[in-house]
């Protein structure tokens, strides 16, 4: 019972309203095209950060639409309470740490998924989610559902991290990163299903070039239906169709066996 008047009492606290633009800027204008209304919510404070050096147990764990991974409340044992991006594997009433005094000689097994670390005290080849760019800025890298990289190497400074897009990220030892890959592996299988899913994540629907006025699109205007010209484009003059789209001199210059960010 005590868990339940703890999770009512803190849930409050955690939670911040969320405005949506619409895909308009501080003027009004629409700069980002087929988004607006979709379903009111309210944001959950996530802790991106984990550098509490306390352990914690999970006592709640749910699922929200603004992230593709399962959400755990974690009640630590100084009295502080949070929600976190829970790893893959991770259950209720599990224990978690979260914090930069652990010992450096861990392990990686079942006892520890979920840990939030520094890079230096995590063994090599252990995969890894939520992990920092830059020490003390919060986890905005390996994110996703069913996400993780693995730590393949490390030096004095630095720790080298395989994404699955086969780039090497260069960090410091010094950021954080969460043990096991990201819950909610089957999220790549989820299927809207019908239009009004889609509108309550608040896009609107796409309008033809055909159907616009000449100002808004190349192939608009005209008396009647318009059939689309010889070479279709987009909103901006871009060739969409019979060729490539990717940028290749941008390609080769990105082209490197390490990035560091």
């Amino acid at each position: 019972m005590w868990q339940f008047y703890f999770y009512k009492k803190f849930t409050k606290m955690l939670l911040v309203g969320k405005v949506s633009s619409g895909g308009r800027n501080f003027l009004g204008r629409v700069c980002v095209q087929g988004r607006g209304g979709g379903k009111k919510f309210r944001y959950l404070k996530i802790d991106f950060y984990r550098r509490i050096n306390s352990f914690g147990k999970i006592l709640k764990i749910l699922s929200k639409i603004y992230i593709s991974g399962f959400l755990g409340l974690i009640l630590y044992e100084n009295g502080l309470a949070s929600y976190i991006l829970l790893a893959d594997g991770v259950k209720l009433g599990h224990i978690i740490y979260s914090g930069t005094s652990a010992n450096s000689f861990l392990s990686f097994n079942n006892l520890y998924l979920g840990w939030a670390l520094p890079l230096k005290n995590i063994n090599l080849f252990s995969v890894v989610n939520s992990v920092e760019n830059k020490p003390y800025k919060g986890s905005i890298i390996v994110r996703a559902a069913g996400v993780g990289c693995i730590l393949i190497g490390r030096s004095e400074k630095f720790s080298i991290l395989k994404l699955n897009s086969g780039w090497q990220l260069k960090v410091s030892n010094l950021c954080m990163a969460s043990i096991g890959k990201v819950s909610n592996s089957g999220y790549k299988y989820y299927v809207i299903g019908k239009a009004g899913t889609s509108r309550q994540m608040g896009f609107r629907p796409k309008v033809r070039g055909v159907a616009k006025n000449p100002c808004d699109h190349p192939h608009g205007g005209g008396n009647g239906k318009k059939s689309k010209s010889v070479n279709p484009v987009n909103a901006w003059g871009r060739v969409q169709k019979d060729r490539p789209t990717k940028n290749k001199i941008e390609d080769r210059l990105n082209r490197r066996y390490f990035k560091k960010i």
